[in-house]
């Protein structure tokens, strides 16, 4: 009880209510929603091929989720029953793990930071405001994670586009031989829900970015550069002069 009572004692929760410590919890929440959208998310495409008369048609279902490498489904030929016994494996095309880890990668690593970073603005608030380099690193933190979600979203942007654009059926019975032929005996359709989830992503992503590039002025603000230049001339300290 008495540790508890001491951490109680040191702890400045004022600290929480100016921009500096409130921005923090903002982003927190919006960092957990931007990557929890884009690791939870999973869906699936499906089509089939209508065989020749007395035989049963052939579903086949791609499923899809985070990290988004389609390119390891593998789907087997001939679709149909009774065609051809010998079988090969075609696979739809691409893989978008890269944007989507590096995306979920840049938001937890910021949640991690902004919960330090509450908890030093909570219990180490005298340090902070007396060691001028403590202010200064988080400064420049703040300022290479926003570049991070600058890059993190808009990769993510651009693989959740061509993610799209490859799980159409249609993309993926390009792959089909007897998708193929004319008249087409595939019958192509989605039996999956929409990339709302995603989308939610990317959103998010850009509202993070917003967030942290608008919270770098206060955080300067906290620091020494903006002390000394916020200073009028008369308050500044001359050098002696020598004789």
């Amino acid at each position: 009880m008495d540790k508890v009572a001491q951490v109680a004692a040191v702890a400045n929760v004022q600290a929480v209510k100016e921009p500096r410590g409130f921005i923090k919890f903002i982003q927190i929440i919006i960092a957990i929603f931007a990557f929890a959208t884009t690791a939870g998310f999973s869906s699936y495409t499906e089509f089939t091929v209508q065989c020749t008369p007395g035989k049963p048609n052939d579903t086949k279902r791609i499923s899809f989720s985070y990290p988004f490498m389609i390119n390891q489904f593998s789907l087997k030929l001939p679709l149909c029953e009774g065609g051809n016994d010998t079988l090969k494996e075609v696979r739809p095309y691409g893989t978008y793990a890269a944007p989507s880890q590096f995306f979920v990668f840049v938001g937890v690593i910021c949640f991690l930071y902004c919960i330090g970073a509450v908890v030093l603005y909570v219990f180490f608030d005298e340090a902070y405001r007396k060691n001028e380099r403590i202010p200064q690193a988080d400064f420049v933190i703040s300022i290479v994670l926003s570049f991070f979600w600058l890059c993190g979203a808009s990769a993510w942007a651009h693989g959740l586009s061509e993610l799209k654009t490859y799980t159409q059926p249609h993309a993926l019975a390009h792959h089909i031989e007897e998708c193929q032929v004319t008249p087409s005996p595939c019958n192509l359709y989605y039996n999956t829900g929409n990339y709302a989830g995603l989308n939610v992503s990317i959103i998010f992503g850009f509202l993070n970015l917003i967030v942290w590039v608008g919270n770098l002025w206060f955080l300067f603000k906290e620091t020494s550069w903006f002390i000394v230049r916020s200073k009028p001339p008369g308050d500044i300290e001359t050098m002696p002069q020598q004789v």
